[in-house]
């Protein structure tokens, strides 16, 4: 039986990243601190999936593995997933900092916003 009252309570946080996401671009912020907030939109999007149902849900934070479940219960037509590798380096790069460290430019993490938008309105729509 899907548990819609847990799925909601990780939709309502993913919707708080991205209304955050949101606000910093508004407001020409860093793009690094907006493409975490991106990543985290999207991370809880997907443990959404999980919460709906009943599984535990991962301690992860890389995306493509929590992607290969979701994928498997909502059919996505159009994701690549190099975006979302490239969204969950977003995560690894902001909190370890080294020589892979590089800031997201301004068009692609308003690309990606978008992205996550879709993404969230498809996962919501599904679990509704």
């Amino acid at each position: 039986m899907p548990n819609k009252i847990y799925s909601l309570e990780w939709l309502n946080l993913a919707n708080r990243n991205l209304e955050t996401a949101r606000v910093l671009l508004r407001e020409n912020h860093y793009t690094d601190s907006i493409a975490i907030e991106i990543h985290q939109t999207i991370e809880k999007s997907f443990k959404a999936v999980y919460a709906y149902f009943g599984i535990s849900i991962p301690r992860t934070h890389t995306l493509t593995v929590l992607f290969n479940f979701v994928s498997e219960k909502i059919p996505f037509d159009n994701i690549d997933i190099e975006d979302i590798i490239t969204i969950s380096d977003y995560y690894e790069t902001d909190r370890y900092p080294g020589p892979r460290y590089i800031l997201p430019s301004r068009e692609e993490v308003e690309r990606y916003f978008q992205f996550a938008q879709q993404l969230l309105k498809k996962i919501e729509e599904f679990l509704d």
